[in-house]
């Protein structure tokens, strides 16, 4: 998830996680490097994901995840911020399929690096993105499950603020790989 929206929101997909162009394969992509709107943005701020649940399949497994971005701001041509987030969250539904050896992908998934600088991918495919639950129930546990309570959350779309939101340390974050 982190990948795909580091690619949409660059309109590139080289602004995704090493290995993301080989997991999602072409029918199932954004055209990442020609967007509708070709525009460049810069953002700043954090966007939140909580990975609700996971379920096995017979082919990988099935998660839902929670996504919030009421804290993530543009920066405007005139410097200043504006929200491009909603107080609201959205439950988002993706199938992955596991490589033929899932031992092969032991690596270290927690540290204090932002993005990884090596392929986290490393065999595992996409089946399937659905920016939108199975279980309705998803959308109200999302909203719970945010650090922010909705009426703390910003209210003020596309205002322009001074100074942006507080872009928060990478949580789990990534290894440093000469750790492993």
């Amino acid at each position: 998830m982190e990948s795909y929206y580091l690619a949409i929101n660059a309109n590139a997909l080289s602004a995704a996680y090493p290995g993301f162009d080989e997991a999602v394969p072409q029918r199932n992509r954004a055209d990442f490097d020609h967007p509708v709107d070709p525009t460049e943005r810069r953002y700043v701020g954090t966007q939140f994901q909580h990975l609700m649940w996971m379920t096995k399949t017979e082919r990988g497994w099935f998660a839902t995840i929670c996504t919030g971005d009421y804290s993530v701001m543009e920066v405007g041509q005139d410097g200043k911020f504006y929200n491009v987030g909603s107080k609201y969250v959205n439950a988002e539904t993706v199938e992955v399929i596991a490589p033929n050896d899932v031992s092969a992908t032991s690596a270290k998934s927690s540290g204090p690096e932002r993005a990884p600088i090596i392929n986290v991918f490393d065999g595992w495919m996409l089946a399937e993105h659905v920016k939108g639950a199975r279980d309705q129930n998803a959308y109200a546990e999302c909203d719970s499950r945010m650090p922010d309570a909705r009426d703390a959350r910003p209210q003020k779309a596309n205002l322009p603020h001074d100074t942006p939101y507080p872009t928060l340390a990478p949580y789990p974050g990534w290894p440093r790989y000469d750790e492993n």
